[in-house]
């Protein structure tokens, strides 16, 4: 059997006080009502105690549960998104909340249900997260609870939420090239119902336009996967006046260009440049010679949407709605050279 739990009432016999001015004290309201000796040595007694505030008791004068339901869809599972998850634990840790997690694994029926068992277990507050960048048509929270989204957003802003740039990144892509000195630069996207893609393409497009270089032919359709990439990837490099340089849909889809390269005799990055996007853990740095990216902010996406939850828990004003679009930051390794001579 474990040690008895030391109470308000221990440290009040220790101190010989009473046991009103110890609750005082701890609950931070002793000022002006205990003086401040007393309150000195009530403190000390109760760090020498090994004194913890009973969470339910202190939560039940509060009226909250200090837990945030974090709902999402499959982001738990998604190899490059475990950062969002961390950062949002750490700065809910660090104010004393923890998070409750439910994973829907894609089913979009699953999310209210999400919500409505959080609702239950009464969490203060909800943060929705998606592994990949997504337009919500709607998404309804229990009434009273405030809802914060991150890597999400509705197209009339009226729910907080934190994205990354895309378009800004997709621009960032193109200058890495073209600092590089490529002039034939092609850009593999991923699919396009994801706003992300359109956002990278635009971002492309406005960085390719400024350098004065040419967009027809540049930007082929693919998916977000490997395979899709290697094919659009050889079609590209069986031209005769192939790209020096290629922007994959992301980290994966720039192995399938290294694939196709190989595939034709060509040396990364030697004959070509790629570039590609997410910085993906475990696998972007590790693929030689580790690959040049575009990094999502997932940890960056965690950490704000949780401290902007937190705020409007602790009644800080805050606009009802609005999107915030986070940086894409390059990470430069070892897929970008200068072009190869003509």
């Amino acid at each position: 059997m474990g040690e008895r739990r030391v109470t308000s009432a221990d440290v009040a016999k220790a101190t010989g006080v009473s046991r009103s001015s110890v609750s005082l004290v701890l609950n931070g309201r002793g000022d002006g009502m205990v003086d401040a000796e007393k309150q000195a040595r009530i403190r000390a007694v109760a760090r020498e105690l090994g004194y913890v505030p009973n969470a339910s008791a202190v939560n039940l004068r509060r009226q909250r549960t200090a837990t945030i339901g974090l709902v999402t869809d499959a982001i738990a599972s998604a190899p490059f998104a475990g950062p969002l998850l961390s950062a949002a634990s750490d700065v809910a840790l660090e104010a004393g909340y923890m998070i409750l997690t439910i994973d829907t694994w894609q089913h979009p029926d699953y999310v209210d249900g999400a919500m409505t068992t959080l609702r239950a277990r009464d969490v203060d507050g909800l943060i929705y997260a998606e592994a990949g960048l997504r337009q919500l048509d709607a998404l309804d929270a229990p009434p009273g609870v405030p809802l914060v989204l991150a890597n999400a957003f509705v197209a009339d802003d009226s729910l907080p939420a934190f994205i990354p740039d895309d378009e800004a990144g997709g621009r960032a892509a193109a200058e890495l090239a073209i600092s590089a000195g490529h002039r034939r630069i092609a850009f593999i996207t991923g699919g396009p119902e994801s706003p992300a893609t359109v956002r990278r393409v635009r971002g492309f497009t406005a960085a390719m336009n400024a350098a004065g270089l040419p967009v027809d032919g540049a930007v082929v359709q693919a998916r977000y996967s490997v395979g899709t990439n290697h094919a659009a990837a050889l079609e590209l490099l069986r031209r005769p006046d192939r790209p020096t340089a290629i922007l994959a849909a992301n980290d994966r889809g720039a192995i399938g260009v290294m694939l196709a390269a190989a595939s034709l005799g060509l040396s990364v990055p030697v004959d070509l440049s790629v570039i590609g996007y997410d910085d993906e853990q475990i696998l972007a740095a590790d693929v030689p010679p580790g690959i040049t990216t575009i990094a999502l902010p997932h940890r960056e996406m965690g950490r704000r949407a949780t401290a902007d939850l937190l705020a409007r828990l602790a009644g800080e004003p805050r606009p009802p709605g609005g999107t915030e679009k986070l940086p894409c930051r390059p990470v430069v390794r070892g897929t970008v050279a200068q072009p190869p001579p003509t």
